[in-house]
Order: structure tokens, then sequence, then C-alpha cells
């Protein structure tokens, strides 16, 4: 058996990546605000808390508060990658 520097078995390790490559994806399509705890939806539309116009990570950018967590119960969604 095989460990990578993850100490991760072959499979482990496939199923690490294969949820971190749909993770990437996730947060191409819906935004790194879909995945923060100061997430609020209106209108269909995911922004910060208390400021509409702050949308898909701008968080990241202006330095202002609230700034990104992540949320990890929207990761439950990925745990199946195998």
């Amino acid at each position: 058996m095989t460990l990578n520097p993850d100490n991760l078995s072959r499979p482990e390790s496939f199923v690490m990546a294969r949820q971190a490559k749909r993770y990437r994806a996730a947060l191409r399509r819906r935004g790194l605000c879909a995945f923060c705890t100061c997430r609020v939806v209106t209108f269909g539309v995911v922004h910060c808390r208390g400021n509409e116009s702050r949308q898909r990570g701008m968080c990241q950018d202006d330095g202002r508060l609230p700034q990104f967590r992540l949320d990890d119960t929207t990761l439950e969604e990925f745990r199946d990658a195998a």
C-alpha cells in the first residue's frame, strides 16, 4: 500500500481529490458567498449579510466586514465524491 504525503491510502486520496474538484467547480458556478456563514439569499441571489451589493466573494477584495467564513455544513453535499 502506497501512502502519499498526507498519509492517505490511494482510495482515500482519490476521494479527497474528487471532493476538492467538485468543490472548486461548485465555487466557480455558485460563487464564494454560497459557502459562507455570513450569507443571505434575497430573490434567489446569495450575498453578504446586510449588504446586497457584495456578491460572489467581494468580501475577499474590499477588506470590510463581514469577511468570508467557510460554512462546514455546505461541504456535506461533496462527501459522496467516490
